[in-house]
């Protein structure tokens, strides 16, 4: 049963991929006469119009007649622009038999590797190393010679499906090394030894398919298996330490190489990074709470300044991708390390943070960046949080640190388009006042003080808020009245 209704799954798919339609379809051209690309009313006569080449008389030969008239390009511009239009190759578009044969072909590859993997699940623990090594490296050569039969000049679909062959045959390959990196001598090796020949095979062989080329798969793999071997060869020279710090490196020089564009796909490059910069703090953090939680936050916050920055000229989504991996890191990091050297140094630790956020605030207050708004909302946070950490130490002196900078913040809301600072000035002045009066105004009158200014500050929140809708300015009336 189960046999037959995966026959059946098969023949749909081929089916559904058989009578799916070409995307462009519709490539006559556009009808002459009335019309939009009929020649305007009052048009200069044909033999004064712009001569530009047969095929585009129907096409874009209206729209460069019309630019050269209305002066924004000169009839030498627009006859350039008509020779390389029609010099241009035309674009090949996905027949249907190619994506027939992409469906074919992936669907074929699946089937192949779960029967596979079914039969190596089964028979694994039955098979000596001689048969390991034949089956993985025969099937690792299978791969990549069928890869590298498929021409990636056929178009987008033949890349992917030689893109696939040949991450089937790295990933072949690697399992080649594992074998035999473990069968290598008269004892078991260390985990360290077989995890660095793995990565070395893997990396190695998807650098020479790659070799700098619009590979996205190969270079993912190259990139990703050179960073998996630089913390084996860490951990081989140190401690556990030592490989969170190799994998740290490994990430940040990944990210350097996207950054300075000495890729060809800047976006796997900064995921590759991203991703092992992750995991290089969570390790940081659970082998060196303090040294590698200052690592990951100096590292974090170096993402984040990178992310901002208008001069590097990152689409949207690379520097997405930059600010919620700093994002993910700070919130990995940020808390463990805080609390680590707060318990041993509460005045430095919170000076730290509150000059931190004091310096964000600056920078967004001062400098033209993609998230000024956003580096000023959290730098304001930042440094009340600052404040408050230095509780852990001296509870006296943290209130009135505080203190000092909802107001400063309060001030600073006062200029036009500072609503965020006002509002979190505010709500630092809600909660360092009450602090601060618990702290040095003991016995009974305590309470009805901290209601009493309580209050007043909420009436003064509600009256900066009112104040920040702007009015429509007065005008006199002709009667010599004013009105809005």
């Amino acid at each position: 049963m189960s046999r037959t209704l995966l026959l059946l799954v098969v023949i749909a798919v081929l089916a559904v991929a058989t009578i799916r339609r070409p995307w462009h379809r519709n490539t006559r051209a556009p009808r002459t006469g009335a019309g939009p690309n009929a020649t305007p009313e009052g048009s200069p006569p044909a033999s004064q119009q712009l001569a530009v080449p047969g095929p585009l008389a129907e096409s874009i030969a209206h729209q460069l007649e019309r630019w050269s008239r209305a002066g924004l390009i000169s009839s030498e511009q627009a006859a350039a622009i008509a020779n390389f239009e029609v010099s241009a190759p035309p674009v090949r578009h996905a027949s249907r038999s190619t994506a027939v044969a992409e469906t074919v072909g992936y669907v074929g590859a699946i089937l192949a590797l779960v029967g596979l993997g079914l039969i190596v699940a089964r028979y694994w623990a039955d098979l000596n190393t001689p048969v390991r090594l034949a089956g993985s490296g025969v099937l690792a050569l299978a791969l990549g010679l069928s890869g590298g039969w498929v021409s990636e000049t056929g178009g987008a679909p033949w890349r992917r499906l030689r893109w696939s062959l040949w991450l089937a045959s790295t990933a072949a390959a690697g399992l080649f090394a594992f074998v035999a990196a473990r069968s290598f001598g008269s004892s078991p090796p260390r985990t360290e030894v077989v995890v660095l020949v793995t990565a070395l095979v893997v990396g190695l062989l998807s650098f020479a398919l790659w070799r700098g080329r619009f590979r996205p798969v190969q270079e993912c793999t190259a990139l990703g298996a050179s960073i998996v071997a630089l913390g084996a060869i860490s951990r081989l020279a140190g401690t556990p330490t030592w490989m969170s710090v190799g994998v740290w490196i490994g990430a940040v020089a990944v990210l350097a190489l996207a950054i300075g564009r000495r890729v060809p796909t800047r976006i796997v490059a900064e995921v590759v990074g991203a991703v092992a910069l992750s995991l290089a703090a969570i390790m940081l953090i659970n082998h060196s709470p303090g040294p590698g939680g200052l690592l990951s936050l100096a590292g974090a916050v170096t993402l984040l300044a990178i992310s901002a920055a208008p001069r590097l000229n990152f689409a949207r989504a690379e520097a997405l991708v930059l600010a919620v991996t700093a994002a993910v890191v700070l919130a990995q990091t940020a808390p463990i390390t805080l609390t680590y050297f707060s318990d041993r140094a509460g005045l430095v630790t919170g000076g730290l943070v509150w000059l931190l956020g004091a310096s964000a605030l600056l920078i967004g207050a001062t400098m033209p960046l993609r998230g000024a708004r956003l580096a000023r909302w959290g730098g304001s946070l930042v440094a009340l949080g600052g404040a408050a950490i230095i509780a852990a130490q001296y509870r006296d002196l943290a209130p009135i640190v505080g203190l000092a900078t909802a107001v400063g913040l309060l001030v600073l809301g006062t200029r036009p388009d500072e609503f965020g600072e006002s509002v979190i000035g505010a709500l630092g002045l809600l909660v360092n006042a009450p602090w601060l009066i618990v702290r040095f105004f003991p016995g009974q009158v305590r309470a009805p003080l901290v209601t009493l200014i309580t209050g007043a500050l909420f009436v003064a929140l509600a009256l900066m808020l009112a104040r920040e809708h702007p009015h429509a300015p007065h005008r006199h009336a002709p009667g010599g009245r004013l009105r809005h």
